[in-house]
Parts: C-alpha cells; structure tokens; sequence
C-alpha cells in the first residue's frame, strides 16, 4: 500500500511536497481505515484544487517516477523541472516514496538532473519504529560508488547484490532497481533474499495503476466470461440501460485493418513467446488486451498457435440487439475504465485516476466514490483521484483525513495542503469552506480585469 509520496522541482512543484496517505485519528468511517502494528492508512483520497493549481503535476510526478523504474526516461523529459526560476535547471529532480510492501515499511527514492537526463542518487531502506532504518542499498553516480547495507545477512547475496551495483555505477541513465530486474529470475530464484528487490519493482509494475484522462485505466482485464453477469448487473444498477453482455469473435482481417501492421505483428509475437513458457496443463491460454478509447479486443492463442481474437458487445432495454462500444456513449465508455476499481480483482492495488469525473453526470461520480467507500472496508485498496466535483464533499461521506488541496503560492509553484491543516471549526461544513475562500481551491477571479474586458 502507498504511505506517501514526495516531490520537489518537477514541472509545478519548487521545494518539496509530501503527499500522504496516513490516516488521522478521527473515528468516522474508521471500519474503511487500513491499520497494522506499524500503521494506520486511509484507502481513499480526494484531491481538489481550482484549474492549473497543479493537481495534474502531482499525478504527472507519479507516473514520472514509475516510468523510469518501468522503462527508463519518458519522452520530453529535460524540460520537467521547475521552469518558473531559472535557476532549477541545475538542481536535482528528488522523487520519494513510502510504500508498505510484505507488511514492511519501505522508503525508496532517487535524485536526477532533468536537464541532462543523470541519475545522481538513488537508495532503498526498510523504515523501522521511530527513526531507525535497514539499508538495503545506496548508489551514487557520481562518486561512483554502491553500498549494501545491513538489511542482507547472507554473504552470497551480498556479493551478488555488490557485483552488480558496482557495475552500474558508470550507468547515469537508469536506475539500479531498474538493471537487478532485468533479466535475473535466476538470481532471485537461487537468493531468495534478494527477492524483497523484485517486489518492490513488481508493486510499481503492477500494484500502482495509473489514469489520466485521454488514457486507459488498465484495459478491462475483468472482462471475463466469469464475470460477464455481474459486470451486467452493475452497470444496469448505475442507470446505464446495459441489461446483457456477450463475448464475440471478431475476424483477424477486420483487426489488420483497424491496426497497423507492425503492432499486430508484434502482439502474436509475444503471444506465441508466452506460448512457449507456458507449462500449465490447465486452460490457461496466454492473453494480450489491446485498448482504444471505444475500442478493446482480447487477442488469445491455443496450444496449436491458432489466434483468436474477441470483444464485448452489448444489449440493452431489448435483449438479442447488441452494441459494440464505439456505439456506446462517452460517458459509458468512462465507466467501463472506472468500475474495475469495485470488482475484487482490484484488491491489494493502487489506483491513481486524474479527473476522475470526466465524461459522468455529477451523481455518477459521487455513486461511484461511495460504492467504493463502501467496498473499502473489506479490501486493501487505495483510490487517489482528482477532481472539480463538489459534491463530493457536500454528501459528507469522506473522512477529513480523505480530503486533501493543491493551490499555488505567489510564485506560482504548488503546494500540497491536507484538510486538516486548514484547522476548520469543529461546526464548519467543508462544502461551505470550499465556496467562501477559506480552503483556496477556487479560482481566483479578478472581477476589475473581467468587468474592463466585458465593456470593452
């Protein structure tokens, strides 16, 4: 589970800025609060601020960070740092981030040079009580140097561990957690010490989600046979009309001409490599989802190599009439990449969702938040959204711990402030301190500039 998260010169953000998970101490709603002997951590955060406080940047710093563990450096990455003062072209990038991971406490986090793309820092501790801390690694670019700390006990562990850091600390451009994943199921299957190393990345790779608007949540893996009636019934229950689902073949020359050539080639690639490694005597075909925006299909091989490939379709107030998703409205499409984060398949994650109102009614998104309020009081998982929707915080379900702004200083750069430390009396609705200036995250009209232009 994410405990929290820091940033400091990217895109918005000057100095540094926490983003926290941790749950307060107030008993509302507290069956909903993930806690342990370590920890106490809310599920749910809401983010609001008024147009371009920087609650996009914040989301941005999160996939920043997973992008270069994942694959490296993202396109246009040079010009990311704080361009508000010139200065901070020569200042390191710092990313941070605080995760529980096999019900320890890790810290992980690097420093780089946007402007030249140079990974200067980077380490990985286990957060103990208090202050104390287990190093596991440390790398420094530029003194050239990698340290195993005293979290590793076996001597072959160690010296793996230090062989390979040793030889990355020439490497500016990658990250060290980055380069001991690539490649090494060997090494953590013969050390399973080190496997605390892959986990760490696997919680990037697969436990953290993350949406922006104009893109995918990721792909609709529930849509399954399995759950074909139940997707059905929820989507029927939310207003939507959808009464039926169904599974239909789509011929292969009806995919080449929706796809180029090179990314159809390379998806049966990799599904007859998948083919290959797969050893289970059951029914387990390797799948590939390939996602447009109104468009999805399951590309699936059988033992002899043959493709199949599949969609949904849908039916709605008269049955055996069906609809591809293209023919669906914007605001179904949204809610089909929305409603994963309420299906079991969820559990265990962490889904990071930018505008998560676009394309809904108003009384859908605050329907969707509250059916996963309620559902988080039997999962572990994380929801983290931005969002314009008042509403929310008028139907007064959300913890003050659940609430938190972006809002921008003087000099344009954004700042993080939780609920709480608006201090709000005891008396006072945070719907009504949203709309009379106290919370900061309206826009900020200059009425003198609008009334000129107007007569004007």
């Amino acid at each position: 589970m994410l405990i929290q998260f820091s940033v400091s010169n990217f895109l918005s953000f000057d100095k540094k800025e926490t983003f926290s998970m941790a749950a307060g101490k107030a008993r509302k709603y507290s069956d909903r609060i993930f806690h342990d002997k370590k920890i106490k951590l809310t599920k749910c955060e809401v983010i609001f601020g008024a147009n371009a406080s920087g609650k996009s940047n914040l989301i941005s710093a999160f996939q920043f960070m997973q992008h270069m563990i994942l694959t490296g450096l993202p396109r246009g990455f040079s010009n990311k740092y704080y361009r508000l003062d010139p200065e901070m072209k020569n200042t390191p990038t710092e990313f941070e981030i605080e995760i529980l991971c096999n019900k320890k406490i890790f810290s992980y986090g690097f420093s780089i040079l946007l402007s030249t793309g140079s990974v200067l820092k980077e380490y990985l501790h286990e957060k103990n009580s208090g202050d104390s801390q287990k190093i596991l690694y440390e790398r420094d670019t530029v003194a050239e140097t990698f340290f195993v700390g005293q979290y590793f006990k076996q001597a072959d562990s160690i010296a793996k561990l230090n062989n390979y850091g040793e030889d990355s600390v020439t490497d500016s451009e990658t990250l060290f957690l980055s380069i001991i994943n690539k490649n090494k199921g060997k090494m953590f299957a013969d050390l399973p010490e080190l496997k605390i190393l892959r986990d760490i990345f696997e919680w990037f790779a697969i436990k953290l989600n993350i949406s922006f608007p104009d893109s995918i949540l990721t792909g609709y893996p529930y849509f399954t046979d399995s759950n074909l009636e139940e997707i059905a019934e929820l989507l029927n229950a939310l207003g939507t009309g959808i009464s039926e689902l169904k599974v239909v073949e789509v011929p292969i020359e009806v995919i080449k001409s929706k796809i180029p050539d090179e990314l159809y080639t390379k998806i049966t690639s990799d599904l007859e490599k998948a083919n290959t490694r797969n050893n289970s005597d059951e029914d387990d075909s390797p799948k590939i989802m390939v996602r447009s925006y109104k468009e999805f299909y399951t590309f699936e091989i059988d033992r002899e190599n043959n493709i199949k490939i599949t969609t949904i379709e849908f039916s709605h107030e008269r049955k055996n009439i069906y609809f591809d998703l293209n023919e669906e409205s914007d605001g179904t499409a949204r809610l089909l990449d929305l409603i994963e984060i309420l299906f079991k398949i969820s559990n265990n994650r962490i889904f990071i969702i930018d505008e998560i109102d676009r394309c809904l009614h108003p009384a859908m998104t605050v329907k969707i938040i509250e059916l996963f309020l309620k559902m988080a009081q039997t999962r572990n998982t994380q929801l983290i959204i931005t969002s314009h929707e008042s509403r929310l915080l008028a139907a007064d379900f959300l913890r003050n711990d659940e609430i938190c702004f972006v809002s921008k200083d003087n000099n344009g750069a954004s700042i993080i402030n939780p609920l709480e430390k608006y201090q709000l009396r005891a008396d006072k609705k945070v719907y009504a301190a949203l709309f009379d200036g106290t919370l900061d995250a309206i826009p900020a009209f200059n009425e003198y500039k609008l009334k000129s232009i107007i007569g004007k």
